[in-house]
């Protein structure tokens, strides 16, 4: 049980945080544990009600003699009496507090069943548009690949540094600074942190947001690009995920070791796909996802802890347009700090619309400073999990230069995604 039920939103002006063990799902986890804890006491002080009386027809038949007897030290008059006042005082007191327990869970369970109608008939208004707006967006991206509009294949990886020292604090500060450093990368850049202590590592791959091919580099290469989307909508991200399996085994990584897996925009749909990947989850313990400007409404969750960020003024987190699940596991805080301005580049060029300015990590970077100070319940587990990886204060950096290749023989057929038998990926239940 929790020390007393807290906001289901807890808003600080700035920054507000929403499910995870602070959020309505859980409360109603707790209370409905304490529903049966009621239960249980009400039956158990019924019995001891029961016992008690019991006792007190035992104490009244006691042989006449015994029950006569003054106790030792001159104590005047019957003991019995006064024994048989007291159990009758604890047998009615015991009745009260059956009747009271029987009461309040009886109560309780009510206001819970009302809560859950309420929260049944909101789900049934939500489910069409949120099933409607995942179909649209899949078989957008199915189509555009059936049809070659893009193309996705297997990513061939070259190293670019291979175990340099970089700071890492273990905060979710932290980790924007490291998609900020592979975004600032060259296009197709990710890379794979070795974090935590030699004893018991924390590996963390950093996931880049939508990019161009780059400067020189041909026409879909990077697997980061617009094709990058529709593999994560209708590829369950197949070919990210070798890519990373490949990148950790380079790293050093070993079966069962610990990995959190970070992605701004883009990056963040492959995040929430590599978490619930077969392939992935069963060699790694997946203990984190962490997500900045993604749309991440449409996928499902788990036992990994899921922390997302979104900004209230950003359009790309809506574009799935659902909520978050408001699950124990899973935690959305949604900013509504100042966006900064579009400045120069240091060439003197001015710096790109793109998808707004809310959209941009620099506008993300004073909500998470918020998160890193935040109290909310839901903010723990993320922080304590970043905490244990950032320990040392170091990590050392594996990054990688992903490059698509080129498809064999032409586009792929129709249909030659990985699909369930329903035709449906599995991002879409």
């Amino acid at each position: 049980m929790t020390d007393g039920l807290r906001p289901v939103v807890g808003d600080d002006g700035d920054m507000a945080v929403r499910g995870g063990i602070g959020g309505i799902r859980f409360q109603w986890e707790e209370l409905e544990e304490a529903v049966r804890v009621l239960a249980l006491l009400a039956a158990d002080t019924g019995d001891v009600a029961v016992g008690v009386g019991f006792l007190d027809r035992d104490v009244s038949e006691l042989p006449w003699r015994i029950l006569h007897l003054d106790l030792p030290g001159g104590v005047a008059g019957p003991p019995y009496q006064a024994a048989l006042t007291q159990l009758g005082g604890a047998w009615s007191a015991c009745l009260d507090n059956a009747r009271t327990l029987a009461t309040a869970e009886t109560r309780l369970r009510a206001g819970l069943f009302a809560y859950r109608l309420a929260d049944d008939v909101a789900l049934a208004a939500t489910e069409a548009a949120r099933r409607a707006s995942e179909g649209a967006a899949h078989n957008l991206a199915r189509a555009a690949l059936d049809h070659a509009a893009l193309t996705v294949g297997p990513i061939d990886l070259d190293a670019v540094d291979a175990g340099t020292a970089v700071p890492f604090d273990g905060t979710v500060s932290g980790v924007l600074e490291r998609l900020a450093a592979v975004e600032g990368d060259d296009p197709g850049t990710f890379e794979v942190l070795r974090a935590g202590s030699d004893e018991d590592p924390v590996y963390v791959v950093v996931l880049p947001g939508t990019q161009s091919a780059g400067p020189g580099g041909p026409a879909g290469s990077n697997p980061f690009d617009v094709a990058g989307i529709a593999e994560a909508l209708a590829e369950d991200s197949r070919f990210t995920e070798e890519a990373v399996l490949q990148a950790l085994g380079r790293a050093g990584a070993r079966e069962g070791d610990a990995l959190l897996v970070a992605g701004y925009s883009q990056g963040g749909l492959h995040a929430v796909n590599l978490a619930e990947s077969d392939g992935l989850r069963g060699r790694y313990d997946v203990r984190l996802v962490l997500t900045v400007g993604s749309p991440t409404g449409w996928s499902g969750t788990g036992a990994t802890e899921y922390l997302h960020l979104e900004h209230e003024a950003d359009m790309v987190p809506d574009l799935d347009s659902t909520w978050n699940a408001d699950d124990r596991h899973r935690t959305t805080v949604t900013l509504a700090t100042p966006v900064p301005e579009l400045g120069e580049r240091p060439d003197g060029s001015a710096e790109p619309w793109g998808l707004g300015p809310a959209h941009k990590l620099g506008s993300y970077a004073q909500g998470a400073r918020l998160v890193d100070a935040g109290d909310a319940p839901s903010l723990g587990p993320a922080a304590a999990l970043l905490a244990t990886a950032g320990a040392g204060g170091v990590a050392r950096r594996y990054s990688f230069a992903a490059t698509r290749r080129p498809p064999a023989g032409g586009a792929p057929p129709p249909g030659a995604g990985r699909r369930a038998t329903d035709g449906r990926s599995r991002l879409w239940p």
